[in-house]
């Protein structure tokens, strides 16, 4: 399940709030919540750094919020720094 733009924006209100808004500036811009599967969700974050900060540090907030805003259990989180993301196709 890929969330809507609207589920996007929701997500980034919530950790917009949980965090902080320079943490949230800091480590989240650009960021996208690219799919559910099952009960694991996967984020692409702008570094490797951001990814292993927010992972250490912020994994909760992040399951969190999805959870409010898809309606549906987060397990797991995995952040990928977004140089690792790719378009269909390629």
């Amino acid at each position: 399940m890929r969330p809507t733009r609207e589920q996007q924006l929701g997500i980034e209100a919530i950790l917009n709030n949980l965090l902080g808004a320079w943490k949230y500036d800091r480590l989240c811009l650009g960021m996208t919540v690219s799919e559910m599967d099952e009960d694991v969700l996967y984020v692409f974050v702008a570094t490797e750094s951001c990814a292993a900060e927010i992972e250490a540090d912020h994994s909760d907030d992040f399951a969190v919020a999805a959870e409010y805003i898809l309606k549906r259990p987060v397990r797991c989180v995995n952040f990928v720094p977004s140089h690792f993301s790719h378009s269909p196709g390629s």
